[in-house]
């Protein structure tokens, strides 16, 4: 871990996030996947909440994708284009009390050295340090391709909400003390999953979790 670090994020760094993305994501749609362009728009929108892990080359092999969202937002039912603006962060709102997680991304090489915690740890900090409520991401259910032929997707979330069952994603962000709040229909372009994701919030202060 000495030679892993989180950093911001910054343009010259776009097109290798790029290629992370197809790496990372090879069931996703292509028309969902952040592009060298849009990564690069992304600085200019919000800076603060782009982050990646380089490794002693100075090479990416992980990242975050952040905006800024109002409540009525986060609490309603969406899908990952609608929440990241096309992948172009036009929904950004600066006046947002929620930390919105759009992506983050590891390399297979590299899961396992718990780089999404050192991820998610930087969120949380600039969720407190801009006086946010607290993060909302959306769980891809990675996991829910195995059981979805006997299975819903609400029983598969029940299931992992409870440590029945390991997802690959869902289950590492409630590590990380993240808390489901609903199920996302049609979330993802993802057909491996029925494009299904669980909503999962983390309050900067704990006196305000319901």
């Amino acid at each position: 871990m000495s030679e892993l670090r989180v950093c911001p994020s910054h343009p010259d760094l776009a097109d290798d996030l790029a290629t992370l993305q197809r790496l990372c994501f090879p069931t996703l749609g292509v028309a969902e996947l952040i592009t060298a362009a849009q990564f690069r728009h992304h600085l200019t929108v919000f800076p603060q909440g782009q982050l990646v892990v380089l490794d002693s080359t100075d090479r990416p092999v992980a990242s975050s994708s952040s905006c800024l969202h109002r409540s009525d937002f986060v609490h309603s039912q969406h899908t990952y284009m609608e929440a990241s603006g096309q992948n172009w962060l036009s929904t950004h709102t600066p006046d947002g009390d929620w930390l919105y997680g759009i992506d983050i991304g590891v390399h297979p090489d590299h899961r396992g050295k718990g780089l999404s915690r050192l991820l998610y740890s930087a969120r949380k900090a600039l969720a407190r340090t801009l006086g946010k409520q607290g993060l909302v991401v959306a769980g891809m259910l990675k996991g829910f391709s195995k059981y979805r032929a006997h299975m819903t997707a609400e029983d598969y979330l029940h299931n992992v909400e409870i440590g029945a069952i390991f997802d690959p994603t869902v289950s590492v962000q409630l590590r990380q003390g993240l808390s489901v709040h609903g199920l996302l229909r049609h979330h993802i372009d993802d057909p491996t999953i029925d494009g299904m994701a669980a909503r999962l919030i983390w309050y900067s202060d704990e006196a305000s979790a319901i």
